[in-house]
């Protein structure tokens, strides 16, 4: 059988440095004048065409960056915590942090319960309406809508232009999250829990709940919930719940299949919306394998028990708020799904408190999507952000000599005839990704889609049968469907079911899947890296594109995020076209190659170089906060607002110009708009400066100092904050913010404390990093100093910098620190430090190095920098404090070192000692030729920060 090599030949599409947990300012864009048929558009973020999302999205931006203007503390906290402050998660390397769209869900839920305070769908449309125009979309319409309710059954719709929508009914707030997959609903729907409980326990008339219903599509998916939510699991691993309400928070998970009774509040319900359905039946038994897949109805007359069903259970309680994952299962008014959770909405004596739909279609029974969709995060913006796996088509070199789509011909008998060409190409593609990724510890898995059971039982057989191939038969997994059904046979289910839960893990011996349905929600198996498509696509199929992929789309685990993940598609000509044309038209950038990919390095310690390892302690968090130190700031000792950087500079000189005489009048043009009361404005700051503090439960003991400040300090002399001219200052946002800042800064210096060191490991050792992959455009480069096979280098100045290093007479040894994972711990050589905004944030350091020295051996912790940012001096302050400190705890020599491009650049040094002397003394000390391993600690700050000036 050939041997079939396909290629990757061109580059994928990409934008450089995205962060997935940065607001997106640029997108990718279809452009057949480009070499690469895609161009990055920099006028902002992809545009969204639904309805709502358009003019929500902008509303929600200007409130983020107002400083969640109007929210409540809970509200208020919660953001703080989740999306500025930083978290070191066991299990993930470096800072842990939720990405943007997680955070936009989030924040447009708060937004549209705190301060649009709509909640009736007509009134939100007619308010916020704004997209749906762009050209050749199908699901819009125009821009005419009217409502009407029917006068019977009282089911309200709206029409726009041709199209009839069905709607929610007037008092029931229900809203879309389009979420695409891979993006993390399960988080957002976390999140949603932990803010609406705290909420509806700690904000006076909160229209929130402390119960929830959270509603799967199936089994499969339920059991994926069940071990995030399951004895609050998720609660516990994941910053959700600052530390001061963690020990009061807690909910009563009650499972399906699980009789107990609801508490009176703080029950959070899990089941398949299967469970709902009010069944009275004596005996049941599956009609189809539909059923037994989404599980099993209630078979008991469970009054009849004395137990109440889960649906009789939660109409039961007082308030409800229920989400529902993969929400284009639940789109029908006349279905019984629907009909379930509405039934629970007209027995609560208030109604549901929300009705919350996350999908990443969330489309009705026509393919529109739903006119209540408030948030938008497509495929296309997933793949840019590196979340999910970018898709690659992946072709012959000569498409010429591919074999005709000829599916009227193919039966089980002659499928491998027919499709060998295929399944020996993606095989090839499977054994090139299983040889890249096995030192990662990752098994990549081959999913190909047949089109009848007794083709995939001959390819199924063909896999393992072909010795050149190399399965066993208990390598392969085959799923049949039921030819009425298109679902899973009830004879695979179990089977099914079992391999679906465990594919992904180590102990899992499935290499390969074959398929006659294209897998369902719940199916997701992350380490699927090569899809083969052998069904009959054609343009009137109107095959989806996550019908085709989806399941493949999720990242996986173990890879390091500096690199793209790929899942590369094969097939007959007719998929690769449709679902190219599909995939296009949603705005992901897809190419076609015809060569070998550059597929991930693996960087890892080498074992005959343990002479170059290299011991670096890792310590534990030392900072931490004392509140009851707010009693020692004077405020007469801060300084005037107008001297602060934070605040913008032509407010600054603007304030300087009017405070220029004592006898000028503050402020004294007329003032054409309402003023906010002082004691609002001020208790705006206060609760700002908790926020970007980290401080809580302190309001009492700010809001004096605030107070204070503005009335003695922040104006250069004593003013009276009730004062019309005072109070129309303080209601600027960026006056506000920048008092905030300033009282921030100062009172989280005042309020910080560093505990003793505490070792994570003080035993730990390069040698012990677990291996990471690398797929950078800059190539790997070797280095002989080093324990790892290869130098992971951001840019060519770390690039340059590494060469030094390798080369440098006085240096015995070397690694990069930015990328590797620490062990088996999960976390990365870092240090907490103070935030110029008074926040406790963690540093990551890019380099170790052993410098061989008269003194002896000198470790060194080496950051270089490109571009000083804010924070940086903060960092070097923190880094140096370090040193000290683990000098003095381990009795080995460790110093700090930042390198800037401008001075690197310069040369004229040719060791580390000469460089650090350079960087170190520069011109004060360069006269002295001191070494800088003799100079003092203050000498060398000084030297620094004179270097700096």
């Amino acid at each position: 059988m050939a041997q079939t090599v396909i290629a990757y030949d061109r580059k994928l599409p990409e934008i450089p440095e995205r962060r997935p947990w940065e607001k997106p300012s640029s997108f990718l864009l279809k452009d057949e004048t480009d070499q690469h048929g895609w161009r990055i558009d920099t006028s902002g973020r992809r545009p969204s065409d639904l309805l709502l999302v358009p003019n929500i999205r902008k509303a929600v931006d200007d409130w983020r960056a107002g400083g969640y203007q109007g929210a409540s503390e809970v509200t208020s906290r919660l953001l703080h915590y989740w999306f500025l402050e930083d978290h070191a998660v066991p299990g993930f390397n470096g800072v842990f942090r939720y990405h943007f769209c997680q955070q936009e869900a989030v924040e447009t839920l708060a937004w549209l319960v705190e301060i649009a305070g709509q909640r009736d769908i007509c009134r939100l449309i007619e308010t916020y309406a704004g997209g749906g125009r762009r050209k050749g979309a199908s699901h819009l319409l125009s821009d005419a809508i009217r409502f009407e309710t029917a006068a019977v059954s009282g089911q309200r719709r709206m029409h726009w232009g041709e199209r009839e929508y069905d709607l929610p009914p007037e008092n029931l707030r229900r809203c879309a999250f389009k979420m695409a997959t891979g993006a993390g609903k399960t988080w957002v729907m976390a999140m949603i829990v932990a803010w609406a409980a705290l909420h509806k326990r700690r904000v006076p008339d909160s229209p929130l709940s402390t119960n929830f219903l959270i509603v799967a599509p199936n089994v499969i998916v339920f059991e994926r919930l069940e071990k995030d939510f399951a004895s609050n699991r998720i609660f516990h691993e994941l910053p959700l719940i600052p530390p001061e309400w963690r020990s009061a928070f807690s909910q009563n998970v009650i499972l399906r299949g699980d009789a107990s009774e609801p508490g009176s509040s703080g029950n959070l319900f899990l089941t398949n919306i299967q469970q709902l359905y009010e069944f009275r039946d004596k005996e049941w038994t599956p009609a189809n394998a539909v059923e037994a897949l989404l599980g099993k109805k209630p078979a008991k007359d469970l009054a009849a028990s004395g137990q109440r069903s889960m649906l009789e259970r939660v109409q039961s309680l007082k308030d409800l708020i229920v989400l529902n994952d993969e929400a284009h299962h639940v789109h029908h008014e006349e279905l019984a799904w629907s009909q379930s959770l509405l039934s629970i909405h007209q027995e609560l004596p208030q109604g549901l408190s929300a009705w919350l739909d996350f999908s990443a279609t969330p489309k009705d029974q026509h393919g529109r999507y739903f006119p209540w969709t408030v948030c938008d995060y497509p495929l296309a913006q997933a793949v840019e952000d590196r979340i999910v796996k970018a898709p690659i088509i992946v072709t012959k070199e000569d498409d010429s000599k591919q074999p005709a789509d000829d599916p009227d011909r193919v039966t089980g008998k002659n499928a491998v005839e027919k499709y060998a060409f295929w399944i020996d190409a993606a095989v090839q593609r499977w054994k090139a990704h299983r040889r890249a990724y096995r030192a990662l510890k990752v098994k990549p898995v081959l999913f190909i889609m047949a089109e009848r059971n007794p083709e995939a039982d001959a390819i199924g057989r063909h896999l393992w049968e072909t010795q050149e191939f190399g399965f066993k038969q208990s390598e392969i997994l085959v799923i049949h469907t039921d030819s009425k059904t298109g679902e899973v046979r009830k004879s695979d289910l179990e089977k099914a079911r079992r391999e679906a839960r465990n594919i992904d893990q180590a102990s899992s011996r499935i290499k390969a899947v074959v398929s006659v349905m294209m897998l369902r929600e719940g199916w997701d198996v992350r380490n699927v890296s090569v899809v083969l498509g052998l069904r009959p696509y054609t343009a009137k199929s109107e095959i989806l594109p996550e019908q085709v992929i989806g399941r493949g789309l999720r990242l996986m685990k173990g890879i390091g995020p500096d690199q793209t993940q790929t899942l590369e598609v094969l097939g007959t000509r007719n998929l690769l076209k449709v679902v190219r044309e599909q995939l296009e038209a949603e705005g992901v950038g897809v190419v076609q190659v015809t060569s070998n990919p550059a597929l991930p390095v693996t960087v890892a310690p080498v074992a005959e170089r343990r002479e170059y390892d290299i011991a670096i302690p890792i310590t534990k968090p030392s900072l931490g906060r004392e509140v009851s130190k707010l009693s020692l700031l004077s405020v007469d000792s801060l300084a005037p607002i107008d001297k602060q950087e934070e605040l913008a500079e032509p407010l600054r000189i603007s304030l300087a110009m009017e405070f220029a005489t004592t006898e000028t009048e503050v402020h004294a043009e007329p003032l054409a708009v309402q003023v906010r009361p002082a004691e609002e404005l001020l208790a705006d700051i206060a609760n700002k400066v908790m926020r970007k503090t980290g401080l809580t439960n302190c309001f009492a003991d700010l809001y004096p100092i605030v107070r204070g400040y503005v009335s003695r300090r922040c104006f250069g002399k004593k003013v009276d904050a009730e004062n019309m001219a005072i109070r129309s200052h303080l209601g600027k946002v960026e006056f506000r913010d920048g008092i905030a800042d300033y009282l921030a800064r100062r009172i989280g210096q005042l309020t910080v404390e560093r505990n003793e060191v505490e070792f994570e490991r003080k035993d730990f050792r390069l040698s012990m990093t677990e291996p990471f992959g690398w797929r950078r455009n800059l190539p790997l480069m070797k280095a002989e100093n080093t324990i790892f096979n290869y130098v992971a280098t951001y840019n060519n100045f770390e690039r340059r910098f590494a060469e030094f290093l390798d080369e440098a007479p006085d240096v015995a040894r070397f690694a990069a620190l930015g990328t590797t994972d620490q062990g088996d711990s999960g976390s990365s050589f870092h240090i907490d430090y103070l935030k110029p905004s008074g926040a406790i944030g963690f540093y990551y350091p890019d380099w170790v190095a052993v410098q061989k020295s008269d003194n002896g051996e000198v470790n060194w912790i080496i950051e270089t920098k490109g571009r000083v940012w804010m924070g940086t001096k903060e960092k070097d302050d923190a880094m140096e404090d370090w040193c000290l400190r683990i000098s003095k705890e381990t009795g080995q020599q460790w110093q700090y070192l930042r390198v800037d491009q401008s001075v690197f650049g310069k040369g004229g040094f040719h060791s580390l000692q000469g460089l650090a002397v350079k960087v170190v003394a520069k011109a004060m000390f360069a006269e002295r030729n001191r070494s800088p391993l003799s100079m003092t600690r203050e000498e060398v700050r000084a030297a620094r920060d004179e270097g700096r000036a």
